[in-house]
């Protein structure tokens, strides 16, 4: 077979295609935070340990958040036949096969993961302890059942490993918390926060835009009041409503409407310029599948919306934290 020998042909080689520069990074990836943190790629193993929540077993309402199903915000993944250890080695070694990962957070994230006894609490944080690649847990909880006896245990662990906990709010106006059935207070998620802090944990906390008769002011007045409180970390996304809950009824009757794309586009980009620059983003745009969300349908098209946030930073020229202020103490 002849072979081309190109330095004898008329075509002249095809000039380098000029490489455009990569833009910037225009807030604090979750991503860059764990690497930076560890000194390599860490993937959090999403695990329901079996609770429930206090406003599901009747402690201080029943039926639980009305945007929430009955996975309790856990992750599509879990397996809640499997007991943690076998859901975190499931979880683990279906994370290392899609992407080579070597170093783990035990996540516990279905419902609220502080609501039990110590003794039960330390059961199930050691058993996930145990597996050689977990580096440490992450918390996901409410702010009423974070008492000074289950800080303090979390404090002994994070002697010893990483712990990263997750609290939740939502919203901080009281009208819309009892809206949702939230049972708790605004006040209760502050000195939550402010007394985790004392015991040097990290902490986050989770928004969701587009409560039921929440305004967009109100939705950036949370941003404001959270902003500036210490924490670490945070999640924004949108309300999705979610198959078999009360919002679903709400929605299907025509009494819950819904951000549309591009105003949530521009409320996040907003609440991303109040932020402090240094706050480690986690998620701005919440995802599932046709199998479990009923609307909004551009909850299918995450990494077209996260394109679209990054565009309308880009257009504004502006990032997270330009628009920043610290409040005076």
């Amino acid at each position: 077979m002849r072979t081309l020998d190109t330095k004898h042909t008329n075509k002249s080689p095809k000039p380098d295609t000029p490489q455009k520069p990569k833009e910037e990074p225009r807030y604090t990836s979750f991503n860059n935070y764990l690497k930076q943190t560890f000194g390599e790629r860490v993937y959090r193993v999403p695990i329901d340990a079996g609770f429930t929540c206090p406003n599901r077993d009747g402690t201080r309402a029943m039926g639980g958040c009305t945007f929430c199903d009955d996975r309790g915000s856990g992750a599509p993944t879990i397996n809640q036949v499997l007991s943690v250890k076998e859901q975190l080695e499931t979880g683990v070694e279906r994370i290392r096969r899609r992407y080579k990962a070597e170093k783990f957070l035990a996540y516990f994230q279905a419902f609220t993961n502080t609501y039990a006894p110590e003794a039960v609490l330390r059961s199930l944080y050691d058993v996930s302890l145990d597996h050689k690649d977990v580096v440490g847990i992450c918390i996901g909880t409410r702010p009423d059942c974070l008492d000074d006896n289950i800080l303090d245990l979390l404090a002994e662990y994070l002697k010893k490993t990483y712990v990263f906990l997750e609290v939740g709010v939502q919203t901080v106006h009281n009208r819309t918390l009892d809206l949702i059935n939230r049972a708790h207070s605004a006040e209760e998620f502050f000195d939550s926060v402010e007394r985790a802090r004392k015991r040097g944990l990290v902490v986050a906390t989770h928004l969701i835009f587009g409560l039921p008769g929440e305004t967009r002011e109100d939705m950036l007045e949370t941003v404001r009041q959270v902003a500036d409180i210490g924490l670490t970390a945070i999640k924004i996304h949108q309300l999705c409503v979610y198959k078999h809950t009360p919002m679903a009824i709400d929605y299907a009757a025509g009494n819950l409407p819904l951000l549309e794309e591009d105003e949530y586009v521009s409320l996040v980009c907003d609440a991303l310029e109040m932020l402090p620059p240094d706050m480690v983003v986690m998620r701005l745009v919440a995802e599932g599948t046709r199998e479990e969300i009923i609307a909004p349908q551009w909850a299918f098209e995450k990494s077209r919306i996260m394109e679209k946030i990054d565009g309308e930073l880009i257009r504004r020229g502006t990032r997270q934290g330009s628009k920043f202020t610290p409040r005076a103490k």
